[in-house]
């Protein structure tokens, strides 16, 4: 199982995307469709209760007594997903989450300031199966076809937000820290990360891993 600990003196910030549009692409049979959708909402408060947008530094913890292997055990309906390329804007990730944005009841986007190529995005979802689907759906999944970065999801035990930098960057009992860097994640064992395939081998794509360069990453 995994848990997370955000160094933030922030408080958040709402964010509304009532009139954001996307397109929905399925398929029958016999035709493809496109259906152009608008999300709105009626009710604002919906809208800044729901979305927000948070500095600070996040610490990914892994409790070193589980398999790298999803199980009812180590599931839950919050959810992280890691390292969301900054090419892809807030408005793109709603899109990407396509019609299950419907089953999420809080999303919080956490940007690190010392990290302008890329932030995290933390999501509660309504229910086990809505979040079994978000993860079934979307782990695994390149952001934009053209790019070779796909996203990793990650179900949460926990999530906290201290103002403490040694509290959050201590980990919890019976765990161990992981990176946060989508190639020095990739490139643990399975076992290790929890990460199950490497759709992208960053160690062969200079012009993937040079998006990546990070100072605070060894």
């Amino acid at each position: 199982m995994f848990s997370v600990r955000v160094h933030s003196v922030d408080a958040g910030h709402p964010l509304s995307f009532e009139d954001l549009e996307f397109s929905q692409v399925y398929t029958s049979p016999h035709t493809t469709n496109t259906i152009n959708t608008k999300k709105s909402q009626s009710n604002p408060n919906t809208a800044v209760s729901k979305y927000s947008e948070r500095r600070g530094v996040t610490h990914l913890f892994r409790s070193i007594a589980h398999s790298s292997l999803p199980n009812p055990s180590s599931k839950s309906t919050t959810i992280f997903v890691i390292a969301v390329p900054n090419y892809f804007s807030f408005e793109d990730f709603i899109r990407f989450c396509g019609s299950r944005i419907d089953h999420i009841t809080e999303l919080v986007f956490i940007r690190n300031d010392g990290m302008d190529d890329r932030y995290s995005v933390i999501i509660r979802l309504m229910n086990q199966v809505t979040s079994d689907g978000f993860y079934c759906s979307l782990n695994g999944k390149k952001f934009s076809p053209g790019e070779a970065e796909v996203c990793h999801i990650l179900f949460l035990h926990s999530v906290d937000y201290t103002e403490s930098a040694e509290i959050a960057g201590t980990p919890p009992d019976g765990s161990a820290e992981l990176p946060t860097c989508p190639v020095c994640l990739e490139r643990l064992d399975s076992d290790t990360s929890g990460i199950l395939s490497t759709l992208c081998d960053h160690s062969f794509q200079c012009h993937c891993t040079s998006k990546w360069t990070d100072l605070s990453c060894q």
